[in-house]
């Protein structure tokens, strides 16, 4: 299983959970306005953007921070995290992470939350790098997989506190997405269905603050 996410498979895929990601947060807070982002994505955007900028003029950012294997069974655990800040994709790479967070980041904290988002995006992270290090082995660096999960987080919001069978549907399509990612070897699909299932977790335990409207604000 690999984290490159190479294919047109998987570019379809990828778009699929955001797509339907988008379609379960513009249920909950209504279409985003061309207004300013909540200030916690502003920050969780510039922690993954700087370092991701910067590696372009010294590359040996990513040697120091990407997730390897060999060198987080060597006691480097700090990779598992510090991964996500830096991209191994080029400069496409850099483009498409930073651009889909940047339009994950500012839903989900309309959704969730801010603390709530944040939490969701490290406790993914962490568990993603931990299969990738552990279970399915490869070396590689960016937010891609933190991203994704906390985009399926949402489905897993859904299907704990929602009975409409049209938001449902859409959940199930995002888990389908996740299921068909793993089963043709792309390690993201793993991180869309832990983020269903932080997302369920979170949503029974500490479920977002609502307003009278019943929409979801920021925090």
């Amino acid at each position: 299983m690999t984290t490159s996410g190479e294919g047109w498979t998987s570019a379809v895929l990828f778009a699929v959970v955001i797509l339907l990601f988008s379609l379960l947060g513009w249920t909950r807070v209504g279409k985003m306005q061309l207004t300013r982002p909540p200030r916690t994505a502003v920050v969780l955007w510039l922690l993954i953007a700087v370092p991701s900028l910067v590696q372009l003029i010294f590359p040996a950012i990513l040697d120091a921070l990407e997730r390897d294997p060999n060198l987080i069974r060597d006691h480097q655990w700090w990779r598992v995290l510090t991964s996500v800040a830096v991209q191994d994709g080029g400069l496409v790479g850099i483009v498409v992470n930073l651009a889909v967070l940047a339009w994950v980041a500012p839903l989900a904290v309309r959704v969730w939350g801010g603390f709530r988002a944040v939490v969701l995006f490290v406790a993914s992270q962490i568990i993603f790098g931990l299969f990738t290090a552990f279970v399915f082995p490869s070396p590689g660096a960016g937010n891609s997989g933190a991203t994704l999960a906390l985009a399926a987080s949402l489905a897993g919001l859904v299907v704990m506190q929602s009975k409409q069978k049209r938001a449902l549907a859409v959940s199930t399509g995002i888990v389908l997405a996740g299921v068909l990612l793993v089963a043709v070897g792309d390690a993201h699909g793993l991180a869309v269905l832990t983020g269903t299932l932080l997302g369920a977790a979170l949503a029974t335990v500490s479920p977002p603050p609502a307003d009278s409207s019943g929409r979801y604000r920021p925090l």
